[in-house]
């Protein structure tokens, strides 16, 4: 904030003012941004370079998605070094599934509401997917497959995952 307030300490008292010229030429920056890039014109264009910056976005929700509750990649200790590998591939390879599963579901996601009225995110999805279950009963040598039935909202969403039960 500095470059934008001026302050000094007269008399035991604070008197401090906005630099109004500088709050000014900040605001007209203000939604602007600046990529520098070292690729060659011949390889990408302007709208390229700048479309592929933004793609970081991408990225980087990747990564919160591997750090956060939805795929837990924390502080593995593993004994080898093959362990540690496995178990970053086993959180890529969940990210992968996540990433298309997200694909799948965009018309369930962009026919809902905005913000906080918004009912279906990927956690809440998960959640409702929780309670089907297929199993096998087992009772005297005999045993037999039992799938749950999905509801209307289960069912809808796994139609448009693609999984037939």
């Amino acid at each position: 904030m500095q470059k934008f307030v001026h302050w000094e300490v007269r008399d035991g008292h604070l008197i401090w003012s906005f630099k109004e010229d500088k709050v000014s030429a900040e605001e007209l920056l203000d939604g602007c941004y600046i990529i520098n890039s070292d690729v060659p014109i011949e390889l990408m264009n302007k709208q390229e370079i700048v479309a592929s910056y933004k793609k970081l976005m991408l990225v980087e929700q990747a990564f919160r998605n591997l750090k956060s509750v939805q795929l837990e990649v924390r502080p593995v200790y593993h004994k080898t070094d093959e362990r540690i590998r496995c178990h970053v591939f086993l959180c890529m390879l969940a990210y992968y599934i996540q990433w298309h599963m997200n694909q799948r579901l965009k018309p369930l996601f962009q026919s809902d509401g905005k913000n906080k009225e918004r009912k279906w995110t990927f956690e809440h999805v998960i959640e409702r997917l929780k309670s089907v279950r297929r199993e096998v009963v087992s009772s005297e040598g005999s045993s037999c497959k039992v799938v749950s039935t999905p509801d209307e909202e289960q069912k809808k969403i796994l139609d448009l995952l693609k999984v037939k039960l």
